[in-house]
């Protein structure tokens, strides 16, 4: 053993240029996650207004209004999963992100299938808005959690 002391480290090492461009990404993707599954979760409320407008008589106008508003919904429910991917997310939100990935494919695949199959397309959008409700609350919890511990 050598009479050396090692030295105390009093301050933390300093992050590398490369290391905080990871973190400002990972940053960047919670935020994009949680603005995702925000507009999931308002879109499958819009189109649910759109199908309902259609079938009290607005005409084919709303039909693919809520038809297009679909596809950019699932589009965005994809995205969810790439950014909690991305963002390094606790693996509870990462299996809720690839569930909503998921139950939007089903659910998208339904709504041209057979009447009594494709009545499943309106039920799996209430599983799809509530695992996206569960992924904002889950994101929100963790932004106030992350503000407290950087005033602390």
């Amino acid at each position: 053993m050598s009479d050396a002391a090692a030295p105390i480290e009093l301050a933390p090492k300093r992050w590398s240029r490369a290391s905080r461009a990871l973190h400002g990404v990972r940053v960047g993707a919670r935020s994009v996650h949680l603005g995702l599954t925000l507009a999931v979760v308002v879109g499958v409320f819009v189109q649910v207004y759109l199908i309902g407008a259609y079938v009290f008589g607005a005409g084919q106008g709303a039909l693919d209004a809520h038809k297009t508003a679909g596809w950019t919904v699932h589009g965005f429910e994809m995205l969810v999963f790439v950014a909690a991917v991305v963002a390094r997310l606790p693996w509870v939100d990462l299996v809720l992100s690839l569930l909503l990935a998921v139950f939007g494919t089903v659910q998208v695949s339904l709504a041209s299938e057979h009447r009594w199959i494709g009545g499943l397309h309106p039920l799996l959008a209430l599983f799809v808005v509530g695992l996206a409700a569960a992924l904002v609350q889950r994101a929100v919890r963790r932004r106030r959690a992350t503000r407290l511990l950087v005033r602390s």
